[in-house]
């Protein structure tokens, strides 16, 4: 089951930051700066803490990565932008069969 995650990293060095930054791209979507939302599966979870790891200094640098449920379900309905988001959170409803 995928997850929709809130990453958010601060990185001190700025040829870090870049390369965490690329990293990210392929994982999820900028909201803001340092700001992605990811839609995981427990197993891209782990590639994405392996990647970031193997980028960070973890005496200068954090990521803080916050469950915010399921893909579809209340992952997508916690996020509340005030002004103009980078991208736009997907419109899903739910079918019960």
């Amino acid at each position: 089951m995928r997850s929709v995650y809130l990453v958010c990293y601060d990185v001190a060095d700025p040829k870090r930051l870049r390369l965490a930054y690329k990293k990210m791209c392929g994982f999820g979507d900028p909201m803001q700066y340092s700001v992605f939302r990811c839609e995981l599966s427990p197993t891209e979870k782990q590639r994405l803490r392996e990647s970031l790891w193997a980028i960070l200094n973890w005496d200068h640098d954090r990521v803080m990565l916050v469950d915010l449920g399921p893909a579809g379900a209340r992952g997508d309905q916690c996020i509340e932008f005030w002004g103009d988001p980078l991208v736009q959170v997907p419109n899903r409803t739910a079918v019960i069969v």
